[in-house]
């Protein structure tokens, strides 16, 4: 296994406080709220073909960014354009485009019914002629919440000026025979000069390589391409080369044609960060205008991550090996990976490609590279007051049955209503059914999350929960193998309304020999009648840093167990103690302990502020 999948880079610190890597925004009007005489956004081209065709609004119900966004909908067959005012460019500089959307009607997921909509990316010349274009920014086929596209693209020498536009296309009716009226909302978009850091010394060396299952101390990984899927086919003939990294390389036969010639595995759970891609190739000749191969970076939710293409003049010199570094941004959960082309005009051989990170990055550097990405929350939206019926939402992970969540919640109250959430477990957790908007979310009196990689949670599902909290929501977190300090809690949005603090990577659970005594350590209504002279047992727990203002109520060999705080208007509660162990016949886990789903009971109603029940 890699350990790309195993979060190995959590060791590794940031390159700075910040990301000074990046300028600011070029776009004028990027939120789209300067308007002009027609009360549309200023500095913006909006077409509709046919004439007609396509609606134009600026909404201020549905917005990523500041007070509105750009509505574009063609309720019928037709096309919509947003073209941006051309925005300054130097050739051979770097760009990092990110656009905000938002998409309803469309067709079902995974599959086309004639609606679709991306971002295409024009670099022209000084006289404003065109001159080229980069791989633009496609979105799903399906209607989407609020997402974020991006990439980093290089302008072509020559470019002064880039353009953004934005299309969105309804042939539905001609696709499927049926007419689905579509909308795109548009928000919070950026052009950024992007400004490569330099490689550091430690990923120039050779990677050793390690057998399979061997661990290593390298910070870099090396994959060699004849040993990848694809390898070997059409158009990826392996061959042994004195000049390879380790032993062998693939090499495209001329006149072969367009083909894929490695495919990496599917890589999960790297960190967020900024990381860079080493492709070492050669070609046989380096004259000519046609390119000769090039190697994308793709990911499960983020789309393509960065593109390389590579002509015959980027090459020094024929027939030997060179290294062509391309960057990209990890910001999301779920798999990624790499794959390698050729052109097929001509032989090109491919050796290896190495991956390492430049910077790590928490959440709050992620919005200072992507600023407003977490959405913002209008103020009447209040967390629910209600507790007739007492309503709670289950995020339910692994264990969330042994933790007897919902035999708990039950006993909440005569009228009670749960809404499970589960976590599709797969290359990475999907949480299925979790509520789209703040509304839904807001509409619980407690939150349970169970499990849950919080790496799994988008930047605005996360700042929807701290926002819950802060408004005055109750939510207790559980631990577990991907949950808490070991699920990307250290400086994440949660993080900061929670009542402890974790470690960085993924650090190893503290174990209770033999099982440890549960504690109470301090006087609270919630443990108040619970029976701990009947001494259940802790094997594992997480190694958790209680907040000064916090609360720990019940401890473990020592160790917070159970810990409360609160955060603006809300409280929260987070159970340290994982259901992990195997007690002996005549020991009682605290899982199985006749208190147990009774103190439950009254840590949700505690954390919901309903302290009338005590």
């Amino acid at each position: 296994m890699s350990l790309l999948s195993l979060g190995f880079f959590g060791i590794l610190p940031c390159l700075s406080a910040g990301v000074d890597w990046v300028g600011p925004n070029l776009l004028s009007n990027p939120d789209f709220e300067i308007t002009d005489k027609q009360g549309l956004p200023a500095d913006w081209t909006l077409t509709a073909t046919p004439a007609g065709a396509a609606k134009f609004a600026l909404d201020r119900q549905v917005f990523l960014v500041g007070k509105a966004a750009l509505q574009a909908e063609v309720p019928d067959t037709g096309a919509a354009a947003v073209r941006s005012k051309p925005v300054p460019v130097q050739g051979g500089k770097w760009y990092l485009v990110s656009v905000g959307y938002r998409t309803a009607g469309y067709g079902e997921r995974g599959k086309y019914s004639g609606v679709d909509s991306y971002v295409a990316i024009a670099w022209n010349d000084a006289a404003g002629k065109q001159i080229g274009t980069s791989p633009g920014i496609s979105f799903p086929y399906h209607p989407v919440d609020w997402d974020l596209g991006d990439r980093f693209v290089l302008a072509p020498a020559g470019a002064v000026q880039m353009v953004l536009t934005a299309n969105l296309n309804n042939h539905s009716q001609q696709q499927i025979g049926n007419n689905i009226p579509s909308t795109m909302w548009l928000d919070g978009w950026q052009i950024r000069q992007f400004d490569p850091p330099p490689t550091p010394p430690w990923a120039l060396e050779k990677v050793p390589r390690i057998v399979e299952g061997g661990l290593t101390t390298s910070r870099a990984q090396a994959y060699q391409l004849s040993s990848l899927n694809m390898a070997g086919g059409k158009w990826s003939p392996i061959l042994a080369d004195p000049q390879a990294t380790y032993d062998s390389v693939v090499s495209s036969p001329e006149n072969v044609g367009q083909g894929m010639m490695a495919h990496s595995p599917y890589f999960t759970n790297a960190p967020p960060g900024l990381y860079r891609a080493h492709l070492r190739c050669k070609v046989n000749k380096n004259t000519g205008g046609r390119e000769v191969g090039r190697i994308d970076v793709f990911s499960e939710f983020a789309g393509i991550r960065a593109e390389l293409r590579l002509l015959p003049a980027d090459f020094a010199a024929a027939g030997a090996y060179q290294e062509f570094p391309v960057d990209f941004v990890l910001r999301s959960a779920g798999y990624w990976g790499f794959r390698v082309y050729t052109e097929g005009n001509q032989p090109f051989t491919a050796d290896i490609v190495k991956i390492f990170p430049l910077a790590l990055l928490e959440d709050r550097q992620l919005l200072e590279l992507y600023p407003g990405s977490e959405g913002v929350i209008p103020a009447e939206i209040q967390p629910r007051r209600n507790a007739h019926p007492f309503t709670g939402l289950l995020v339910a992970g692994a264990l969330y049955d042994y933790y007897r969540i919902v035999d708990a919640h039950h006993l909440s109250g005569y009228t009670m209503k749960l809404k499970m959430v589960p976590i599709r477990k797969g290359r990475s957790q999907v949480y299925v059914g979790f509520p789209e908007t703040a509304k839904d979310l807001f509409d619980h009196n407690v939150i349970y999350l169970c499990g849950a990689d919080l790496a799994a949670l988008s930047l605005r599902q996360k700042n929807m929960l701290a926002e819950y909290v802060r408004r005055g929501g109750g939510l207790i977190l559980f631990g577990g193998h991907k949950a808490l300090d070991r699920a990307g809690l250290k400086g994440s949005l949660l993080e900061e309304v929670l009542p402890v603090t974790g470690g960085a990577g993924i650090p190893p659970l503290a174990a209770l020999s033999g099982g440890a005594p549960l504690t109470r350590s301090a006087a609270h209504p919630v443990t108040e009648y619970a029976d701990f002279d009947s001494a259940p047992l802790c094997f594992f727990v997480h190694n958790l840093e209680p907040r000064p203002e916090s609360q720990t109520i019940i401890t473990v060999g020592g160790k917070p167990g159970v810990v409360l705080g609160k955060c603006g208007k809300g409280r929260v509660a987070v159970v340290a103690m994982t259901c992990f162990g195997s007690p002996a016949e005549s020991q009682t886990p605290f899982w199985r302990w006749q208190s147990w789903v009774l103190l439950l009971r009254d840590l949700a109603w505690w954390t919901a502020g309903e302290d009338d029940h005590f």
